[in-house]
């Protein structure tokens, strides 16, 4: 079973024996709309299912991320990253820019659903505090370039050739870069040749944010 006819069995089974119309109608729901998504004729995707949980007024992840019959969380098919890893529990993240990365470093445990517009599946293990960055510049072309989606761990442990998320403290800017070691001392590396800086130094200025799980290459 796939995240979308998990949906669809969660949302039907909380209709349970009343009809569609009078379900829509007691949570001011759109009955053709209703209709649609549990046809199949339309995807119920993270925010349909996000949508749906506020105005039913359901607990976070209801619909979004709603267990099947065995206890665990179903995968997105089509995901290389969630065949690889489909016996991990199923999970959504928020999808955020690098400036709510840069808030997102210093208050992870107060990081709440309304402050994230996107949500996303994971697509595989995620720590408690992970996110889904959205990646600017081209400064690590072509490992990772404008728009792509990457799963950021602040719980993961990193390793030199990691690729990371950093913050420097003086004016909150946060980077993805490749963190190297030399001798005692460690730096954030660009990987597109032609970057202008491609070596940062770290000091007392910088703090890793989190490790890169992964890159999302399918939704």
């Amino acid at each position: 079973m796939d995240i979308y006819q998990a949906r669809i069995a969660a949302l039907s089974a909380l209709i349970g024996s009343s009809s569609q119309k009078s379900f829509a109608e007691r949570h001011d729901l759109d009955a053709s709309h209703l209709s649609q998504l549990l046809n199949g004729h339309r995807k119920m995707g993270e925010r349909a299912a996000a949508n749906l949980e506020a105005k039913i007024g359901l607990p976070e992840g209801t619909l979004r991320a709603p267990k099947i019959d065995d206890g665990t969380y179903p995968t997105s098919s089509g995901s290389p990253s969630a065949v690889q890893e489909n016996r991990s529990p199923y999970r959504v993240l928020p999808v955020i820019g690098y400036v709510q990365a840069g808030e997102f470093c210093e208050a992870i445990d107060n990081f709440q659903p309304g402050d994230a517009d996107e949500w996303m599946e994971a697509y595989g293990p995620a720590g408690a505090h992970a996110f889904i960055l959205r990646v600017e510049g081209i400064s690590m072309d072509p490992d990772f370039r404008p728009g792509d989606l990457v799963v950021i761990d602040p719980d993961a442990q990193w390793n030199t050739g990691d690729f990371v998320v950093a913050k420097r403290s003086s004016d909150q800017a946060v980077t993805l870069k490749q963190i190297k070691r030399e001798g005692e001392h460690y730096y954030l590396f660009a990987t597109n040749p032609a970057w202008p800086q491609r070596i940062i130094e770290m000091n007392e200025e910088w703090h890793v944010c989190g490790r890169v799980r992964r890159k999302i290459t399918e939704y």
